[in-house]
């Protein structure tokens, strides 16, 4: 018996065009049904109602509320929380310190939550505890925080302040869990770190603004002068004087606090810290107390006080700004803002210049960095705009650079390793340090092994295994057409590869970003900046060529990635060396 013979093409291009005119027919009538659903629904209110807003978990007995921030009611344009994007800032010291399995259990619950409920951003992890930047939905960030809550006692009483009703740009790409040794880096890591339960006294904003106002007393800025600059605490006449460090970094707190000046500074006084969101002061706090207590001559100080929530939380219970004049800096996708009132009317103050025209402006902005130090740089957009090839603005410097005669990056380096050791060498072990070393609790002596071993590695091995790596006059660059200097570079031996290593192997790197694995390494890949467009092209090519670095082929490619904020505030300044963390 013969088969069917098969139908026709035609026949069966008629019957989709039948299927297809049938779903789109379905699919119009549907929309008319839920238009006049809507219509009725609404007759009574010109505007419908957003959908509900999830609920958060329920609380735990005891635990500390979270904190949300005053929404923008000048901004009806903004979102409804249940579909827009949340924003959550916290730390969390946990004392005494973790031990190495109870971390490596905390980062992988942490990360795993983060994943479940679908949030991005950045967690800094650290036996000490966890630093916190992070976006994701209404639900899904209370979520997490409940979830951690559930997992560790220590997080009952963290304030998690979040941010709802954000616009979806501002939306982190990803989930960056960077495991290191202090979750603010202050080179006082392990036996070093002054007890966090012997810091400063907590003042909540409304407190701390009346503080503001007393004669007797001096406020540290413990933040980085570039943050400073753009924005600060400005108290009454006849009230408190402000101090700014003039640090490029946090490192160099310890060393501004032991110095005679500052101490003349604060004799006799109260003294108040404040900082974006209130980690720093922990650890400064922390620090100051424990130098008054052992300091030879007294001091007289009258006390020491932090602002509860930092900065953050005071612009959020102050609409008007209080006493704050310009903008937070912050570390998030938002890049700084002001204070609701002034913000809704775009009347925020503008408390800084362009670096180059010097007139006024406060956006960091065209991933610009100071040459000679690093920092980042203020430079208007007309000014960028009328430098494309950045030629005319290479050169042109930040401030504390010009306020310190600064000309070269060696001078930052050298000044700041000569105070370092200077500081070192008259350092007095404190009781607390004393206390740990006995009980074998040093930490950081572990983490200052760790480089030696590495090194010895290196001079074993040979840096010069990557010989065939680094690249020559012979190397002919990759094509470049979007003339990119950002650098995806993968296939890395993490064991062996830090950023000494990368510097040498890839000339002409400004910036490195490693990414933790949850395990407390380092994934065997990062991001780098390159200072030219030609430096990307030529270091392409040498990885489309397979070169190789410690006996692995690396592979690069170019990531002009337009979405993350970058440099991210993880980012490592190439100077030759340095460590991930």
């Amino acid at each position: 018996m013969s088969s069917p013979e098969p139908a026709p093409k035609k026949e069966k291009k008629e019957k989709k065009s039948k299927e297809e005119k049938a779903a789109k027919k379905a699919r119009k009538e549907a929309k008319r049904a839920a238009a006049a659903l809507e219509a009725s629904s609404s007759a009574s209110t010109s505007v419908s109602a957003p959908p509900p807003v999830p609920a958060a978990p329920p609380a735990p007995p005891g635990a500390r509320p979270l904190h949300v921030a005053a929404q923008v009611a000048h901004a009806p344009s903004l979102p409804s929380p249940s579909n827009s994007v949340s924003l959550m800032l916290f730390y969390q010291y946990i004392e005494p310190l973790l031990s190495p399995d109870a971390y490596q259990a905390l980062l992988r619950r942490a990360q795993a939550l983060g994943e479940e409920h679908g949030c991005t951003g950045r967690m800094r992890c650290a036996r000490e505890g966890l630093n916190c930047t992070l976006t994701g939905s209404h639900g899904g960030l209370r979520a997490w925080a409940a979830g951690m809550r559930a997992y560790h006692p220590a997080f009952l009483g963290t304030e998690f302040k979040l941010t709802d009703g954000l616009p979806e740009g501002q939306r982190f790409p990803k989930l960056n869990v960077i495991p290191c040794e202090e979750i603010v880096n202050y080179g006082l890591g392990g036996a070093k770190a002054p007890p966090i339960d012997r810091t400063a006294v907590h003042l909540e904003p409304a407190e701390y603004h009346e503080k503001m106002k007393e004669s007797d007393t001096v406020i540290i800025d413990v933040r980085n002068h570039y943050e400073a600059i753009i924005g600060r605490f400005d108290p009454p006449p006849g009230g408190a004087k402000m101090l700014d460090p003039k640090m490029r970094k946090s490192t160099e707190f310890p060393v501004w606090l032991n110095k005679q000046s500052t101490k003349d500074e604060l004799k006799g006084k109260q003294v108040l810290m404040y900082c974006t969101g209130g980690v720093r002061c922990e650890r400064a706090g922390a620090l100051l107390k424990q130098q008054l207590a052992t300091e030879a001559d007294n001091l007289g100080v009258k006390g020491v006080y932090q602002l509860q929530g930092g900065i953050h939380k005071y612009l959020d219970e102050h609409p008007d700004g209080g006493h704050w004049k310009g903008k937070n800096y912050v570390f998030d996708k938002r890049f700084a803002h002001g204070c609701v009132e002034k913000e809704a009317t775009s009347s925020v103050e503008t408390m800084s210049t362009c670096e180059a025209c010097k007139k006024p402006w406060d956006k960091f902005r065209g991933k610009r960095r100071c040459p000679t130090c690093g920092v980042p740089s203020l430079i208007c957009k007309p000014c960028l705009d009328e430098d494309k090839e950045r030629k005319h603005l290479k050169d042109v410097q930040c401030d504390l650079c010009v306020e310190e005669g600064v000309k070269a990056f060696a001078e930052v380096r050298g000044r700041e390793k000569r105070e370092l050791e200077e500081y070192e060498r008259n350092h007095k072990l404190m009781p607390y340090e004393k206390e740990r070393l006995a009980a074998g609790e040093g930490g950081g002596e572990e983490a200052e092994e760790q480089p030696k071993k590495k090194q010895k590695k290196f001079e074993a091995t040979g840096t010069d295994r990557s010989d065939s790596f680094p690249l020559t006059a012979k190397t002919r660059p990759g094509p470049n057409k979007g003339k990119v200097t950002r650098l995806w570079i993968g296939n890395l031996d993490t064991s062996q590869v830090d950023a000494a290593v990368l510097s040498k192997a890839f000339p002409n790197i400004k910036f490195v970003q490693w990414v933790g694995d949850g395990k407390g390494g380092f994934k065997p890949f990062c991001w780098v900046e390159m200072k030219t467009p030609e430096d990307a092209a030529l270091v392409f090519a040498a990885g489309r060529a397979a070169r190789k670095l410690f006996g692995k082929a690396v592979k690069v490619n170019f990531d002009p990635d337009t979405k993350s904020a970058w440099p991210p505030p993880n980012a490592e300044f190439i100077d030759g060396g340095g460590k991930k963390d």
